[in-house]
């Protein structure tokens, strides 16, 4: 060992080690039930450990983030990737990691910042093994068949195939191909794309057909529109010509409310993300199509281009930049937020020559994206432009003022480059600024903010803040007092907050809701630490059924990662007590929550899942045939004698979350989830769950 030592050393003295390379001569570290590890992690470092167990056993790891945003990756003992985990939490509160080894030995976990390369993605981690426990036969045979849950899944695109021509509205027909063909990309390209173009086709004979005189066009243009735009997404990641193609042939419709320039310039910002698409296979094209974009429409995105060409292709981002920047000095921003935002986002990404000179002397210079001359061009452009803007009388909205307000506010950022440029001219900024600031020339407003600023003080005391309150604008008191339980409430004295809301709220709805959101929080503390008995005694002290409901709904996909199979299954069981005992949902919120609750089950128990859905599919069947005698009566239910699943009718949303929890539960028993599906009686909302089931067992989300 000492000549690790010594390598060690060695390394150390020349500033050259990682703690990963040290890490790679120790070798992984191991980790035992019971013994959090917690450590440090900066951008480029790879933690490595293992857990060493039989075979047909189930690990549940959590990785406790602490500052940093990590990822988490599982390999087999010989080597192949389980899996990668990265929940949509940022830098704080758990990733939760669960799988079923299938061989005996050392597995693998790696822990690394999702951020590789920002000095800010720094942070501290705890991990530690939650359970090491035998699998169930469940877990198990869910753990053996990935490969054949795939290949069923593939082949249950065959029964939606043959379930299209039984629909009426283009609009589903077309989604439900774009969906099927995203999911074939992979596995079947040939198919994928024969989706994809019939999608294409449906679309563009859909748009034939659209009268913009008649009253249908007002009801339907906004999906349609949608629709086109989900159709451009989906070719856009696999085949990016046909993208380009696909958008210049199909001119979007015409708006009905006015707003055809928008039109274009969304169209624009479609064509800048395409470009990025080309960048990977033909980098000149990239350039190619962002000048076309640029001879029509200053698109924002085009700065992103020039970003994405500077790494690889220096010489492109140099230009494709110069161009932009030679357009733009023609243009009168105030006149065009496209081109203001270009020119804020192009200053963004190019270096100063004060930052330039800087790396030069440290001998660190990278290609300049814009000469010295441009860039103070362009600074000189916006500084003059914004401060030449003059507000009417009333300082009222304009698009003129807005713009001005955002070059101002990106100027003030740039304090050293502006004095660069015009001596006195951060301190003329800030003049703009208080200028076209409203609360400056509103003394109500002043007042407000003095307000506000105490309750949000930290250093000023609750008793303090409520005290000052008293002196309050009356028609704001409410609203400040409001607020100053909320933030009682964020810092845990809930007793506090509740006593402010109950002393100095008159009216009974706010002062509801306002009680209502206190509640909100607290359960949402208790959930982030990991207090979820906690959270549920909350819930059941609430004596309205239906907000109970709702909190269960969010409550119940909180419960179980992170926790031992039947903690979490006795947990589920206490969140089922608190509804009603029927089997079937007395309303909306408490259909979500049983919903939910079955959803939850799904990770521990498929056969308990099944008995709280199976009811509530037969439920979902007598909605829709209630919602087909109610049409015309108030929600309209029903679009071309199908069930809208789109528009936000309660009976297509609850179709969807059924549906959706069927999916769920496809992956641990698919059989039973397809049959489930297969009782659905109206074929729209059949194939809603087939989409579903195919998605959840391509990807399973566990």
């Amino acid at each position: 060992m000492g000549w690790i030592r010594a390598l060690i050393l060695l390394c150390a003295s020349t500033g050259i080690v990682a703690a990963q390379s040290i890490q790679g001569l120790r070798g992984p570290q191991t980790l035992q039930l019971g013994t959090p590890i917690e450590r440090s992690i900066t951008p480029g470092q790879i933690h490595t450990y293992e857990v060493v167990t039989e075979e047909n056993n189930l690990v549940q790891i959590t990785v406790e983030q602490r500052g940093v945003d990590v990822v988490v990756s599982i390999y087999s003992p010989g080597g192949k990737k389980l899996g990668e985990y990265d929940s949509p939490n940022g830098a704080d509160g758990p990733e939760n990691v669960s799988f079923v080894t299938l061989d005996k030995g050392p597995y693998r976990i790696q822990v690394t910042p999702l951020d590789r390369e920002s000095e800010a993605a720094a942070g501290r981690y705890q991990i530690k093994i939650i359970e090491l426990r035998a699998a169930t036969d469940e877990e198990i045979k869910a753990g053996k068949n990935q490969d054949a849950l795939k290949a069923r899944a593939v082949a249950l695109l065959g029964e939606v195939e043959m379930l299209l021509p039984e629909l009426r509205v283009p609009q589903t027909r077309i989604k439900a191909q774009i969906q099927a063909a995203q999911m074939l990309w992979e596995t079947d390209e040939k198919r994928a794309l024969k989706y994809m173009n019939d999608a294409v086709a449906g679309l563009k004979e859909l748009f034939a057909s659209m009268d913009p005189d008649s009253k249908e066009y007002y009801k339907r243009y906004h999906a349609i529109a949608y629709l086109r735009y989900e159709v451009i997404q989906a070719l856009m990641q696999r085949e990016p010509e046909l993208a380009l193609n696909f958008l210049r042939s199909t001119p979007p419709l015409k708006d009905p409310f006015g707003n055809q320039p928008d039109q274009a310039a969304q169209d624009a910002v479609l064509e800048t993300e395409i470009a990025n698409q080309l960048l990977k296979v033909d980098p000149k094209r990239t350039v190619e199509l962002a000048r076309e974009t640029l001879k029509t429409n200053f698109s924002a995105g085009l700065a992103g281009v020039v970003a994405n060409l500077k790494p690889k292709y220096p010489e492109l981002a140099i230009e494709l930049a110069n161009d932009i920047a030679t357009k733009l000095l023609r243009e009168k921003l105030l006149k065009n937020n496209q081109a203001a935002s270009l020119l804020t986002n192009l200053l963004s990404i190019a270096e100063s020559p004060r930052r330039n000179q800087a790396a030069e002397t440290n001998g660190s210079s990278r290609p300049r994206l814009l000469s010295e001359q441009q860039y103070r061009d362009l600074l000189q452009k916006a500084l003059s432009e914004a401060l030449a803007y003059t507000p009417p009388p009333a300082n009222n909205y304009s698009p003129e003022r807005e713009q001005a307000w955002n070059l101002l506010q990106h100027l003030h950022s740039m304090t050293a480059e502006v004095e660069a440029v015009m001596t006195g001219g951060a301190a003329a900024v800030d003049k703009k600024i208080n200028e076209l600031n409203i609360i400056n020339n509103n003394p109500v407003m002043v007042e407000l903010n003095r307000f506000q600023t105490s309750i949000n003080d930290s250093n000023v005391s609750l008793d303090d803040a409520l005290a000052s309150l008293a002196k309050a604008p009356k028609e704001h008191r409410e609203q400040l007092y409001v607020q100053l339980a909320n933030r009682a409430a964020m810092n845990g004295d809930t007793a506090k907050a509740r006593q402010i809301i109950h002393d100095n709220v008159k009216n009974s709805y706010h002062r509801q809701q306002a009680l209502q959101q206190i509640e909100q929080q607290e359960m949402q503390r208790a959930m982030q630490k990991g207090k979820i008995e906690e959270a549920l005694r909350n819930v059941a002290e609430i004596p309205d059924m239906e907000e109970r409901a709702q909190m269960l709904g969010q409550l119940a996909g909180q419960i179980g990662p992170g926790q031992k199979r039947a903690a979490a299954l006795n947990l589920l069981e206490q969140a089922r007590g608190l509804l009603s005992p029927s089997v079937q949902a007395r309303s909306q919120v408490q259909m979500n929550a049983l919903l939910e609750i079955a959803r939850a089950f799904s990770r521990y128990d498929s056969k308990r899942a099944f008995e709280i859905i199976d009811p509530l599919v037969d439920q979902l069947n007598e909605l829709t045939v209630a919602a087909r005698t109610l049409e015309g009566f108030g929600a309209e239910y029903y679009d071309q004698d199908e069930l809208n699943l789109n528009n936000g009718n309660v009976v297509g949303s609850t179709a969807t979350q059924v549906t959706a929890v069927l999916g769920s539960l496809a992956v641990t028993n698919f059989d039973r989830a397809k049959t489930t599906a297969d009782r659905i009686r109206l074929p729209e909302v059949r194939l809603r769950a087939y989409l579903d089931i195919a998605q959840q067992s391509l990807n399973p989300m566990r």
